[in-house]
């Protein structure tokens, strides 16, 4: 029986839309179909830029959080995952401390939970959008006006409801894997395509992708240019080091993730017998990385 926190949220779980469970046996090619969707979706409104706000007179104070938080500055992305992480970090941390009284056994109780938790999603992108409009993350309240205040948070609240659906679609088992997850590996592509093959000249002449800088630099004929410059380039542009270290760090992080290490079982029911149980050396995967991320962009704000 669901406790009273749960019924607080009942009625909200009720008004809010919802993606059903499939009834069915979803085939990995639809799944593969439904993520990419998703994916698409998430990039048209990270390219969709906030209307009414003007860059130039705020300030990113979350600028080097937004890969782990898969956001883009002023788009309708503003919020990223911040919301569904944080809310399901205090979730958590209410049922794994006994605060709140959840049957994770019943099917009603496993359902209200998981719809409260993303009410509080909701809730805390509401709040996060006025602490952001408020807190000059888009400019003065002066020069954005009443009508731009109200503007810019129904856009906020808009792109936030559904980027918890298109979480939802994927926990819900028409996707693979997790919506944070893959937002998060999305951010990250773009941004090793972006720095490796990008056309667009750098402060110091040369193409601002590695890839592209380093042929350029090749085969250009220009005595003044050498590929030593591009080992160590001067204001954090793409780097021979860079694009190295990114390299190595993939490879360390693919050989965590296949590690296993076998732990010693000992069943006293079966008189003794002994067994190995499997677990990844990487148990925890990115889930640390993500939470302290997302505790400390609410904490800085």
């Amino acid at each position: 029986m669901a406790g009273k926190f749960l019924k607080f949220f009942s009625p909200f779980v009720k008004a809010m839309p919802e993606i059903k469970q499939p009834q069915r046996e979803v085939s990995f090619k639809e799944k593969f179909i439904w993520t990419a969707v998703v994916l698409i979706i998430y990039l048209i409104l990270s390219n969709i830029p906030l209307f009414g706000v003007n860059l130039e007179e705020s300030t990113d104070y979350f600028y080097w959080l937004r890969v782990i938080l898969a956001s883009q500055r002023g788009t309708l992305t503003e919020l990223g995952i911040g919301p569904i992480v944080t809310s399901g970090l205090i979730m958590q941390l209410l049922l794994g401390s006994r605060i709140i009284k959840v049957n994770m056994s019943d099917p009603y109780d496993r359902a209200m939970f998981s719809g409260a938790q993303k009410v509080l999603s909701v809730f805390l992108t509401i709040f996060n959008s006025i602490a952001y409009i408020f807190g000059g993350a888009f400019g003065s309240l002066s020069e954005i006006g009443i009508d731009g205040v109200f503007f810019i948070f129904f856009q906020l609240l808009f792109a936030g409801i559904i980027i918890i659906l298109l979480d939802e679609v994927l926990q819900k088992g028409w996707g693979l894997g997790s919506g944070v997850s893959l937002f998060i590996a999305a951010g990250v592509a773009g941004q090793i395509f972006w720095n490796s093959f990008s056309f667009i000249p750098a402060t110091d002449g040369v193409p601002r992708g590695i890839v592209i800088a380093f042929f350029w630099v090749l085969f250009d004929g220009d005595s003044s240019t050498n590929l030593g410059m591009l080992f160590v380039r001067p204001g954090g542009f793409p780097s021979i080091l860079g694009i190295f270290t990114t390299v190595g760090i993939f490879l360390l992080v693919i050989w965590f993730e296949s590690t296993r290490v076998e732990i010693p079982l000992a069943y006293r029911g079966y008189r003794g017998f002994k067994g190995k149980y499997p677990m990844k050396l990487l148990y925890v995967s990115n889930i640390p990385v993500i939470l302290v991320n997302a505790l400390y962009a609410n904490v800085l704000f």
